[in-house]
């Protein structure tokens, strides 16, 4: 714990982004005040950097890796403090830099109020496939993101950040400062490994009740575990959670997963339409979210709307980018085929399987069209490569209606529900993601 006016021992300069605000009048932030900031030397030394890493592997070796994600692809980390000499390395630096910074950088925060929530290192490792965050908001006030690799050791990398499409990169021992309501997201590295100190800060002084509403809220909600899942009390938690922030595009998400899972698709698009308007346009999973509702009430035009959108912003990073707009792509096929729009279908179902050959949902759906198209001998090219993708022995009906794709991970589209990442407390810890 630091005391208020404590000295800092770092020297350099902060760059300052523009940010959207986060809560009515920003609280506890201030009016118009930045909320994010990047630093323009290291905060700490190599040889703690070195340190840290070595630690870091040295524990997740012998005793194995945090294993709060389960979906595989997610980044490796270890909580400091489970090894002892981490602990040491990071009081020090806390008292001498973290905090003071932090505290300097958000001046309505007194310094003597910050308390460390959780301190992860958390590690990108191309080869493994252990390489990607998505995205999501903290449960902290302030997030303290330090790099701790050397430039050389990765490629790619970085803290993308949803409001302004930009991905915010720190040099080793510099750092990454935001609030953590702020929507963001690992990037993926290309190479190598990139290895981050996370740090989760809270205030004695405000409480964020909204905060912990939303994790008990998306605990028991409809994206949590079937035998976690209590929709009553998750309902009663969102609602309680957008009255104290009306702001939290996290909740309101949470909210309309609810609403899906329940049948309430009129609720179900009201909340989407809130998160992507709260997004300013620029939530990706949300728009196709709202699509997948829109078609599952026979609303083809409305889905095609927001798939449209969704295409155009462009999925956030990851490795399954790619596929993810592709998904919309398909699903924006399968709308306009259900509006009669078939040439128009048809060409955009060309145009994914000309990206992803081994689309076998695509080339399907590409089969109905032909076939209702009256071009028979298309449709039948459809299917001989639908039956090559599925295997020979299995018949395939190109006049049958063809299926949406489901998406390939949870920022997706169609027949799944589009992830709802965020703040919550599954597994042990007050946050779910970290980057």
């Amino acid at each position: 714990m630091c005391s208020d006016g404590d000295p800092s021992s770092y020297d350099g300069d902060w760059q300052a982004y523009d940010t959207p605000h986060v809560a009515p009048h920003n609280e506890p932030y201030g009016e118009g005040a930045p909320l994010l900031f990047r630093s323009k030397a290291p905060l700490l030394s190599s040889a703690v950097c070195d340190a840290l890493i070595a630690q870091m592997e040295a524990h997740g070796t012998e005793h194995g890796w945090d294993a709060r994600y389960p979906v595989d692809g997610f980044t490796r980390e270890v909580s400091v403090v489970d090894i002892p000499e981490s602990v040491a390395l990071l009081n020090e630096a806390l008292g001498s830099t973290l905090l003071p910074e932090a505290a300097a950088n958000f001046p309505s925060i007194a310094l003597s109020s910050l308390r460390v929530n959780e301190a992860l290192v958390v590690k990108y490792d191309a080869a493994t496939g252990n390489n990607c965050l998505p995205v999501h908001t903290d449960f902290a006030l302030i997030t303290v993101n330090v790099a701790l690799s050397d430039d050389s050791s990765f490629g790619g990398g970085g803290t993308w950040f949803q409001h302004s499409a930009e991905t915010v990169r720190a040099r080793r021992g510099e750092a990454v400062i935001h609030a953590g309501g702020l929507p963001h997201c690992g990037v993926p590295v290309s190479t190598g490994s990139r290895v981050q100190l996370v740090l989760f800060l809270l205030s004695t002084a405000h409480p964020q009740l909204d905060g912990r509403l939303q994790a008990i809220g998306a605990a028991a909600g409809a994206k949590a575990a079937s035998e976690l899942m209590d929709i009553e009390l998750s309902n009663w938690a969102l609602d309680a959670a957008v009255r104290a922030n009306p702001l939290d595009g996290e909740s309101w998400r949470q909210l309309a997963h609810n609403r899906r899972h329940t049948g309430d698709a009129s609720g179900a698009v009201d909340a989407f339409e809130r998160v992507i308007q709260l997004s300013a346009d620029r939530d990706f999973g949300a728009l196709c979210s709202l699509a997948a509702v829109h078609s599952e009430q026979g609303r083809p035009e409305e889905a095609l709307d927001a798939l449209q959108r969704a295409i155009t912003l462009g999925a956030p990073p990851s490795p399954s980018a790619p596929a993810d707009l592709l998904d919309a792509q398909h699903n924006a096929g399968m709308a306009l085929m259900q509006m009669g729009r078939l040439e128009d279908a048809g060409l955009v179902f060309e145009a994914v399987v000309n990206d992803e050959p081994d689309s076998a949902e695509s080339w399907s759906a590409l089969g109905v069209c032909m076939t209702r198209l009256e071009q028979p001998d298309a449709a039948l090219a459809c299917q001989r490569q639908v039956l090559r993708i599925r295997g020979g022995g299995m018949r395939c009906e190109c006049t049958a209606p063809a299926p949406s794709r489901p998406r390939s991970t949870g920022v997706g589209l169609s027949t799944r529900a589009a992830g709802g990442h965020g703040r919550s407390a599954v597994g042990g810890g007050a946050y779910a993601h970290a980057c």
